[in-house]
């Protein structure tokens, strides 16, 4: 499934009212699907001329951008749906990596959605994106991140974000080749020394990606969050990385009566190869040898295999 019948299948919002958060000229979720509200932080004409010099945006080809419904500029989203909430479910696409606390960010989502009701996420996977060569962020990250009461990214994630850019190419990767991506330009540490800098004296914003990400890692971060009682969500569905692209899904569902243990434990699980760089395909006899080894080992790990001396009942 593309992100949109993904976005479908995790939210059905027909009969429903829910809420896309920055969808631009590319929602998921359409007007003729259900009831949906577009809200972003910057009016539709507004974002017009922001992305004036982006062909993919508002150029000859490019679908024009939706009619916002709640602008976020000058007020919070909760703010903004006012009686309207709660609603049924909030769609995000690369949304999540640009917040500077996601903590307080899934906090304020909780507040709009109603019990039950889900949050899905797009999240971009750093393997195969220009955060290659970032580490995933950590649970005590974001925890600081919420007890400092961030607003705008720290000069750690600004300087990262920057001096570690590089330009992928995500069809190699996936191929088992471009291990060694080259920097997304030129003279990027002393950039990123700059920006920085300016963060720290000035507390300006900076668009980076506050946070990054592999499937494992964030299941490792969002268990813990989950298990701290710091959202009232669980993981209620996480679709790892499909081969050649460059993003995972995540539904999260809002379960405030459920004690934060049983969400933690109800969390999902995946194997390591969605953490590391994938292998490249293996052609012909090694193929399938290597579908027979893997197939051995899986059922040898879950007792479908008995090791030697094994009775019927071991």
């Amino acid at each position: 499934m593309n992100p949109r019948q993904r976005a479908l299948h995790a939210v059905t919002p027909r009969g429903r009212i829910g809420v896309e958060l920055g969808p631009l000229n590319k929602p998921l979720i359409r007007r003729e699907d259900g009831e949906i509200l577009y809200a972003d932080h910057r009016s539709t004409e507004d974002l017009r001329r922001k992305y004036a010099e982006h062909d993919t945006v508002v150029g000859a080809e490019a679908s024009p951008i939706v009619e916002v419904d709640l602008v976020l500029e000058n007020q919070s989203l909760p703010e903004a749906l006012g009686p309207r909430a709660p609603v049924d479910y909030v769609v995000a696409s690369h949304v999540l990596e640009h917040i500077a606390d996601p903590v307080g960010w899934l906090a304020e989502i909780a507040g709009i959605l109603r019990d039950g009701g889900v949050l899905f996420l797009v999240v971009p996977d750093k393997r195969f994106t220009f955060d290659f060569y970032r580490t995933p962020s950590t649970t005590g990250d974001l925890v600081a991140a919420h007890l400092t009461r961030a607003t705008v990214g720290s000069p750690a994630q600004v300087f990262e974000h920057v001096a570690r850019a590089a330009a992928v190419d995500v069809p190699a990767v996936w191929s088992g080749r471009g291990r060694t991506p080259e920097p997304m330009f030129d003279g990027q540490l002393a950039s990123a020394l700059t920006h920085a800098r300016g963060v720290a004296e000035h507390g300006y914003y900076f668009d980076v990606h506050c946070t990054v990400y592999t499937p494992v890692s964030f299941l490792a971060v969002f268990r813990d969050l989950i298990a701290l009682g710091l959202i009232p969500f669980e993981i209620a569905e996480i679709v790892p990385t499909p081969r050649n692209a460059l993003e995972f899904y995540v539904t999260l569902r809002k379960r405030e009566g459920l004690d934060p243990a049983a969400r933690a434990a109800a969390t999902p699980r995946l194997d390591a190869a969605h953490h590391e760089l994938p292998e490249g395909p293996v052609r012909g006899a090694g193929r399938r040898l290597a579908a027979a080894l893997r197939l051995g080992f899986r059922m040898l790990r879950t007792g479908s295999i008995r090791g030697p001396g094994a009775g019927r009942h071991g």
